[in-house]
């Protein structure tokens, strides 16, 4: 019995440590795969969180790349279209408000607007080849109103060629002026073919010639009418009718009232109105009028003052 106890209890004591060997292993097995998959979990997130910073890393440059496209689509400056305009006008001279003397200058055939310049015509050098008045752009204003005619190759004496670039009236495509130097801005002289201009609109056929802003249509059937007045002159008459004003000379001084009936007179013999159709009113200076005139239309005025001009 002894023998067999003591075998017993052995086997009893031997149980227990291999449980716990066990127990110990499962719990170390446990403990590793709780490590392994922490370690799993932890490179996940790791990859996540790399993925998610390329992702942002993205999105940034994508953001970059659109405000870059953006500040060169501000900055890069716009090819536009080429054209081709008629007007031209100097930089230097220009008037400066309405007491500036203007000279207009229209086609003698067709009437239309050709030139605008602060000086007269008859004023310019002439050359001596051809007659052509010489303005001088950097004396004078030059605003042309006009079409490109084409370059033209001339004989001169002794051999010489002279180039020209002819400008045309847009209304007629007559040849009106010209210039030596192709860049119209750069060159210094504008040359206007004698006799192809006026200070009259329409010399020919004043019907087809606009009316000039000096004469403008009011509201109930008016016309007003901007006049510059030249007193002490020899007698009373028309000399100039231009975008800016009529000229008018009269032989009263102008400090005295004689010289608004004087020109009231005259005009209401020039238009043919009685004095209860027109009315005369300060300007913009002591020589400026306005004259409003009753029972007549702005071509009509403007036809009948034309009639009555003598330069």
């Amino acid at each position: 019995m002894d023998d067999d106890s003591e075998e017993y209890s052995g086997d009893l004591e031997a149980k227990p440590s291999l449980l716990s060997k066990f127990m110990v292993m499962e719990e170390l097995g446990r403990e590793k795969g709780r490590e392994e998959e922490e370690e799993e979990e932890e490179e996940e997130e790791e990859e996540e969180e790399e993925e998610e910073e390329e992702e942002e890393e993205e999105e940034e440059e994508e953001e970059e790349e659109g405000l870059r496209s953006f500040k060169i689509t501000v900055v890069e400056p716009r090819k536009m279209p080429k054209r081709t305009t008629h007007t031209y006008s100097s930089e230097d001279a220009r008037p400066a408000g309405p007491d500036s003397d203007l000279f207009v200058y229209y086609c003698k055939y067709c009437g239309s607007h050709v030139l605008i310049t602060d000086t007269q015509l008859q004023k310019m050098p002439k050359r001596k080849t051809d007659k052509a008045h010489v303005l001088d752009k950097k004396k004078h204003l030059a605003r042309l109103n006009i079409s490109e005619g084409g370059k033209v190759l001339l004989k001169r004496g002794e051999g010489m060629v002279e180039k020209q670039f002819r400008m045309n009236c847009l209304g007629c495509e007559l040849f009106v002026c010209y210039r030596t130097e192709e860049d119209l801005e750069a060159t210094s002289f504008i040359y206007v073919v004698d006799g192809a201009v006026s200070t009259v609109a329409a010399e020919t056929n004043p019907q087809d010639a606009p009316v000039p802003p000096c004469i403008s249509q009011l509201e109930g059937g008016l016309v007003q009418v901007a006049i510059e007045v030249e007193d002490r002159a020899q007698r009373s008459a028309i000399t100039r009718v231009n975008a800016d004003d009529v000229r008018v000379t009269v032989a009263a001084p102008a400090a005295r009232g004689e010289a608004n009936n004087e020109l009231l007179e005259f005009m209401g013999k020039v238009l043919g109105l009685r004095l209860s159709q027109m009315t005369l009113q300060r300007g913009w200076n002591n020589k400026s009028k306005l004259l409003v005139v009753e029972d007549l239309s702005a071509r009509q005025v403007y036809e009948k003052l034309l009639e009555a001009v003598q330069p």
